[in-house]
């Protein structure tokens, strides 16, 4: 029975070091926005009722430093870190104390001490911790195209999308690309700190082959900050797609127009100058003079180019 005893006590320490461990892991968090004010809580309700004279309260900081020490009725700065000089002010109805300017190394385990201040000397009544998350919404998200084109079929058209200045590093970034027949999700993102502030620059690339599945294309960008958040959604870019037109297109009617009249002109050239070869060809023959000698026909009267006219003789 006394070994059965044992067992069962060892057990039951056990489980009861198991349940604390749960309830330690289970950590009470605040959130609060970049550059706004955190309220740091306390969670002290005073059950004995003591005064603020009696009273020893001091917010400490993931690295120990001092954030507020509240010191028998009066606000004691001689411990508290440069860090936090001018950025702290105490409501002693709530014993909540306002952090302001709140940055992303402000972020942490944060705890509240309590000692009642006896005839003993301080002593500990009351501890509480609480993790502080620091929260900077991204920047619209934006859609630029890079290339100065049209949606023209068989082209790729080149896009970049871009949010600034958030925190913490998103889940994700994609693209939304709508047509009539179907819906795209694309992209990979690039993630950039910012070395003074800590808070995130992301960008996304899109490639985007024009096809002539739909007449038009919806191009939405989005970022996924945290899972229990509606993804950031950019503008809807609109496009609207058109057949891919001949660089030469443009200029081969006129060119064929110009053509066929400068073949007209050179047709009417030639026949003008070929009846006119034919006329002087038919010039009548030169009479003899009242002499006995026969008719001849001048000479000076022959056509030059023999091929142009069909040559006849006088009989």
């Amino acid at each position: 029975m006394g070994t059965m005893g044992c067992e069962n006590i060892l057990l039951m320490m056990f489980m009861l070091s198991d349940m604390l461990s749960v309830v330690s892991a289970t950590e009470i968090k605040i959130e609060a926005f970049f550059n706004k004010t955190a309220k740091l809580p306390c969670n002290f309700k005073n059950p004995q009722n003591s005064s603020p004279e009696e009273l020893v309260i001091f917010w400490q900081g993931h690295k120990d430093d001092v954030l507020y020490e509240f010191y028998r009725g009066k606000e004691n700065l001689m411990y508290v870190h440069s860090n936090y000089i001018n950025r702290t002010k105490l409501n002693p109805n709530t014993w909540i104390l306002q952090l302001q300017n709140v940055q992303i190394m402000d972020q942490g385990m944060y705890t509240c001490f309590v000692q009642h201040y006896g005839s003993k000397g301080p002593v500990v009544i009351h501890q509480f911790s609480f993790q502080l998350s620091v929260l900077a919404p991204f920047s619209k998200p934006e859609i630029i195209q890079l290339d100065n084109k049209t949606a023209e079929i068989g082209d790729v058209l080149n896009f970049s999308c871009s949010a600034n200045q958030g925190y913490p590093k998103p889940q994700k970034m994609y693209w939304k690309i709508e047509t009539k027949n179907s819906t795209k999700y694309l992209g990979d993102m690039y993630v950039f700190q910012d070395n003074t502030n800590q808070l995130y620059n992301v960008t996304t690339i899109l490639s985007l082959l024009i096809n002539d599945t739909s007449p038009w294309i919806n191009i939405t960008c989005l970022i996924q900050t945290q899972e229990s958040m509606e993804p950031l959604a950019s503008e809807t870019m609109h496009l609207k797609t058109q057949p891919k037109e001949n660089p030469d297109s443009s200029f081969l009617i006129p060119g064929l127009v110009i053509a066929g009249a400068i073949s007209a002109v050179l047709c009417i050239f030639i026949l003008i100058g070929r009846n006119a070869c034919c006329a002087t060809r038919e010039a009548p023959n030169v009479k003899a003079e009242n002499t006995e000698h026969p008719k001849e026909r001048d000479e000076a009267l022959e056509p030059m180019n023999h091929g142009s006219c069909e040559k006849t003789e006088d009989r």
